[in-house]
């Protein structure tokens, strides 16, 4: 693993890492930028914030010849055969499809206030796929539904904004803490009292 070094067996390695990206090999997180120089001079504008929404993965992506297979882990080595190893990547791509420009875990290039969007996307999600967190377990709400109560928390929205987010899941702690995203937590909290706003909150 990229900046890990390990002193103990193979085993309690593969465990640790387990444990770590919860069996999916993936862990999304929030990326932090700035807009480029490039975008400034073309677009006009100011040297605004981007929140980008970026997952790490250690899915295995045949750029290696596997030597030993351990608990869907492998150990592996670098192709010998430059042919081999373009069939090995060929076979890879087969059924993967890349993240397209408005997929819910694309670059956010939204105008505006980052955060809130941010903020947005999150809300969304929690309505959407993890109302448990809301303390409504047994309870969906429709894209209307949804649109509704973030029009209430000063979040408004589109039923297709809301479209893009299904299935995509809450990145925890991914919110900073600013005047206007704790304003919209708290009002989200006051129409549900049992949600608690420190789960988004970094």
């Amino acid at each position: 693993m990229s900046g890990y070094q390990r002193h103990e067996p193979i085993e309690q390695t593969i465990d640790t890492v387990n444990k770590s990206f919860k069996g999916s090999k993936q862990i999304a997180f929030i990326q932090t930028s700035l807009r480029s120089a490039k975008d400034i001079y073309q677009k006009g504008g100011h040297s605004t914030l981007i929140l980008s929404e970026r997952i790490f993965n250690l899915k295995f992506d045949n750029r290696r010849e596997i030597t030993i297979e351990k608990n869907n882990y492998h150990e592996t080595k670098p192709f010998t055969d430059r042919g081999i190893c373009i069939q090995s990547r060929l076979i890879s791509s087969f059924g993967s499809g890349r993240y397209r420009m408005y997929s819910p875990i694309s670059v956010s290039q939204c105008k505006g206030d980052a955060y809130l969007n941010l903020t947005r996307r999150m809300v969304v999600r929690l309505l959407r796929t993890d109302h448990a967190y809301l303390g409504v377990k047994h309870q969906d709400f429709s894209r209307m539904d949804i649109c509704k109560i973030l029009n209430e928390i000063g979040l408004k929205t589109s039923l297709n904004f809301i479209s893009k987010q299904k299935d995509a899941r809450i990145i925890l702690n991914s919110i900073p803490s600013t005047s206007k995203t704790l304003e919209c937590l708290g009002k989200l909290r006051v129409v549900f009292p049992l949600f608690d706003p420190g789960i988004l909150i970094r």
